[in-house]
């Protein structure tokens, strides 16, 4: 019969569960706040262990599907708001395969629900679905379930287009300096935080979770540096650990740039002097606004979209938007792609090239027209 075991450990005091049969190690997990968290996940896990393998043929796929969760998801480190997402999946599942047991899904049945229901979702929206279903299939199949690999000839088509890579960033330096004066006359703390976000957002590169969470003990006004280390989630209305490893960094300011926070944190303090209000987070953008302090981000994008419609620029971007154009900016001012990596938190240039793939194309074309043009003759 096996047990579990719990345990703090590091500086942190996080706890952990080992589940073990006799003196052989089964499951480890660590990581978790409080000890009722672990026990969460690790009674779970333990009555699986104990009562013998659930998953068996006639179980339908969203059955399936949330014994993977259970297994393999949930315990993970994954951030919540991930792990959301998989949750969420489960509805879909549930509703292209019903009740069907799993054992008598064939390909050609998996590949007509996955052709239709590819006909209202993007590419990479019916890829992320596919890619969760064939782990569950993997994982019956491990535990010695012989049910056909359904998922394994499949060919994913979407009608969908998905938002083309030009569409993500504003595409001429013109716009961009247009966009930065519309934003500089909108400037009244008194009145609206969001010129100010969406400014910043323009001129960092931060994602949106990571801009709001700013405190101002993350800027450093004599160094010129912001860091980042964790993102607000305006949904909850809590901190969230940062994106993954890279997404931890400090990021250069100009000088222009520190002038424009210390006037903002001044009329930050100045309005919640006279409206008798404290900054409990000290938020770079806390405003009195807002019920929790932090406008959200549909809010913010709403802003986005009306600025620009006002403006007659097109494509009409997001805050994501804000921080590829970010990217393409310093791309077009010759800075190398490592450093733009860097500064918006990727863990290498894959992502970047994939986002403004175009773009680098018809630079690398001006340079080489730029190297092998003749010189002038005297």
């Amino acid at each position: 019969m096996a047990y579990v075991s719990y345990s703090q450990r590091g500086k942190k005091k996080l706890w952990a569960y080992t589940i073990r049969q006799g003196n052989k190690s089964l499951e480890y997990q660590s990581g978790f706040k409080t000890k009722k968290e672990a026990k969460l996940i690790a009674e779970k896990i333990l009555h699986k262990i104990n009562t013998g393998s659930v998953i068996r043929q006639n179980m339908s796929l969203p059955e399936l599907y949330q014994e993977w969760l259970d297994l393999k998801i949930l315990p993970s480190n994954k951030s919540q708001q991930t792990k959301d997402k998989y949750i969420m999946r489960k509805n879909i599942i549930k509703r292209l395969f019903g009740s069907k047991p799993i054992s008598k899904i064939k390909a050609s049945e998996y590949q007509k629900i996955m052709n239709d229901y590819g006909q209202t979702v993007s590419r990479n929206h019916l890829g992320r679905l596919n890619s969760n279903i064939r782990s569950c299939i993997k994982m019956a199949i491990a535990d010695k379930i012989f049910i056909e690999d359904f998922t394994y000839s499949v060919e994913l088509f979407s009608n969908k287009k998905g938002q083309d890579s030009s569409d993500k960033y504003l595409h001429t330096v013109e716009d961009y300096k247009i966009v930065m004066d519309y934003l500089v006359q909108k400037w009244d703390y008194s009145k609206s935080i969001v010129p100010y976000i969406i400014f910043f957002l323009f001129k960092t590169g931060l994602r949106y979770g990571e801009l709001v969470a700013l405190t101002w003990d993350d800027i450093d006004f004599n160094k010129e540096i912001i860091s980042t280390y964790r993102r607000y989630n305006t949904s909850i209305h809590q901190f969230t650990p940062p994106k993954n490893k890279p997404s931890v960094r400090k990021i250069p300011i100009t000088r222009e740039l520190v002038k424009v926070f210390k006037q903002l944190k001044k009329s930050q303090a100045k309005v919640n002097k006279e409206l008798g209000l404290i900054n409990p987070y000290n938020l770079v953008f806390q405003h009195f606004g807002y019920q929790h302090d932090i406008p959200d981000i549909a809010t913010v994008n709403k802003a986005m979209k009306t600025m620009l419609l006002e403006l007659d620029i097109r494509p009409l971007i997001t805050t994501k938007g804000a921080r590829h154009t970010f990217g393409s900016y310093l791309w077009h001012n010759d800075i190398d792609l490592g450093v733009i990596a860097k500064i918006l938190g990727h863990k290498d240039i894959a992502m970047l090239v994939e986002v403004y793939g175009h773009t680098l194309e018809e630079k690398i074309n001006e340079d080489c027209l730029l190297y092998t043009s003749p010189s002038p003759r005297d």
